[in-house]
């Protein structure tokens, strides 16, 4: 959501270093909560690891119908398509014109990338400022977009969360070992959070301010648009790692995407590149009940290069065929103005 200085505001009064933590503070308290966590999924993880068997991992990989990976390959094809929207819609927002063949260059490339790296506000804006600036748009837009299209992301993961764990909680209280009903509690919590925003944005028209920003908020019926778009991009991310699993493996779509949800939340906080090894960590910790620890991990490989490793090759190629046609192009032009000047 586009956020403007507050020229009403006064600057931040500095706090005395015995009131407030330092940035050193800061970050080694940072880099402790995430050692921490990591030292936790290890313990929890190490049993379910202790029954895979390796040579099982490979089998199941290679008995993988070709079938499931085209259509693995097809979803995620579809699941990138909706990410695009997700910067088309903060462009409709922010009023920008971009040709939507820009708008989908920046944002597949851009997500391809920060999928692959994390820190998505960072990993994924380089791309977006080379191709958003060919069409006009200032760093400070682009930044825009990138909140814009976080902040979607963010209201489809708790919404999508929050129906899984109310319709089929058991994974997630496997997981957090819950009761089933704590979890649909804090789902119907999580549902009711997001109507708060709904109707905060159907009440409020005017800015909302912030410390030293001002943010216009979207009306209900473009949060509802966020929601939609973002939910839609979760549940057909989701069905491909669902799809890829083993027959034997039987647990309902539904539950399947409150586990992936919570895979998807833990692995984003680790601030591990990717998510690379919490992600799969929390979804064999989740389905440690199945008894069938060596095809899920070779199902989770599989969907990690399917919806991780393709798209990144894709977009590199892609990021290399743009520059190349953009440099030629812009160095013909210049060509042209010489000869011009020298008739």
């Amino acid at each position: 959501m586009p956020l403007t200085p507050d020229p009403e505001s006064q600057p931040p009064q500095t706090v005395p270093a015995s009131e407030g933590m330092s940035r050193r503070q800061k970050a080694f308290l940072g880099i402790g909560t995430v050692l921490f966590l990591g030292v936790l999924l290890v313990f929890a993880v190490r049993h379910v690891m202790a029954e895979v068997n390796f040579g099982e991992v490979i089998a199941y990989l290679e008995a993988l119908p070709l079938s499931k990976v085209i259509k693995a390959i097809g979803l995620t094809a579809l699941a990138f398509w909706l990410l695009t929207l997700y910067d088309l819609s903060a462009l409709i927002y922010l009023k920008k014109k971009v040709p939507y063949r820009t708008t989908a260059f920046a944002a597949a490339c851009g997500y391809a990338i920060s999928n692959n790296v994390g820190w998505a506000v960072i990993s994924g804006a380089g791309v977006r400022l080379r191709a958003y600036g060919t069409a006009g748009l200032s760093p400070g837009d682009v930044a825009k977009v990138v909140v814009f299209s976080t902040t979607t992301f963010t209201l489809g993961l708790t919404f999508t969360g929050a129906v899984g764990m109310i319709v089929g909680p058991h994974p997630v209280s496997v997981l957090l070992k819950i009761p089933e009903l704590a979890v649909q509690a804090a789902g119907a919590l999580m549902l009711l959070g997001l109507l708060a925003i709904c109707v905060i944005t159907a009440v409020t028209h005017k800015p909302v301010k912030i410390w030293r920003w001002s943010i216009q908020l979207p009306s209900w019926g473009g949060v509802v648009s966020q929601i939609t778009i973002a939910s839609a991009e979760l549940v057909v991310t989701a069905a491909i790692l669902w799809m890829l699993l083993p027959v034997d493996v039987q647990v309902p779509f539904v539950s399947f995407v409150a586990l992936f949800c919570a895979a998807l939340i833990v692995a984003i906080f680790s601030h591990v590149p990717g998510g690379l090894g919490v992600f799969e960590s929390i979804i064999l910790l989740g389905m440690a009940d199945h008894d069938a620890a060596s095809s899920i991990l070779g199902a989770l490989l599989a969907y990690r290069f399917i919806y991780y490793v393709l798209p990144l090759a894709v977009a590199g190629l892609s990021i290399a065929i743009w520059e190349i046609r953009h440099h030629t192009g812009r160095f013909g032009r210049a060509a042209d103005r010489l000869r011009g000047r020298g008739e």
